[in-house]
């Protein structure tokens, strides 16, 4: 997964700016518009009757999501977030089980990660909830630039299955983003405002 000179120099100069606009976003405002996605997020699971949902925590400025992963699990819905391992040299990302009271430990990025509970294979999800810096309405996401979940969604991207839904504010919007041929699709974003089906 190369990506074309032009085509890297611009998703670098829109990550940097992206990145930038969302950790600007003041602590008051943030703790709002968490709370609001977190509302949308419970309601919509609870009305979809979502049994198992990939998740992720906040890094980097990213919206929140535990008080409704925390509400969802205790609902026993089965909650899952990413490990990232090292496969016959080459780093990759697996899902494992999450509880309140699972051990965690952070990965080499500082993100905590579940450690030594069950992994559960993509196509069990019902919804994947994808972080990222960027995001259009036809549902082309811009990551962080590992290519970690283009790479453990690919298998899955002509598949209805699970749900691939973006989170992020409002403000992370950005029209016309660029994309590679192997950079997933979302079907679906979920931001303060609710969410909605992407228009692909």
């Amino acid at each position: 997964m190369k990506t074309v000179p032009d085509q890297h120099v611009l998703k670098s100069r829109l990550r940097k700016g992206l990145r930038a606009r969302r950790n600007g976003i003041a602590e008051t405002q943030r703790d709002k518009l968490d709370a609001a996605i977190n509302r949308h997020l419970v309601e919509y699971a609870r009305t979809a009757h979502l049994s198992d949902i990939a998740a992720s925590f906040a890094f980097d400025g990213e919206p929140d999501l535990l008080p409704a992963l925390q509400a969802l699990e205790a609902d026993g819905v089965t909650i899952a977030l990413p490990i990232i391992k090292n496969v016959a040299g080459r780093d990759t990302m697996v899902f494992g089980r999450w509880t309140r009271n699972c051990r965690m430990v952070p990965n080499r990025y500082g993100i905590l990660e579940p450690a030594g509970t069950e992994e559960i294979p993509i196509p069990q999800f019902d919804v994947a909830l994808l972080p990222l810096v960027g995001w259009d309405r036809r549902g082309i996401r811009l990551g962080m630039g590992a290519s970690y979940y283009d790479r453990a969604f690919q298998p899955f991207a002509q598949s209805p299955r699970p749900m691939r839904m973006g989170v992020a504010y409002e403000a992370q919007e950005h029209a016309g983003l660029p994309r590679d041929p192997w950079d997933i699709f979302l079907h679906a974003m979920l931001t303060e405002k609710g969410w909605f089906t992407c228009e692909r």
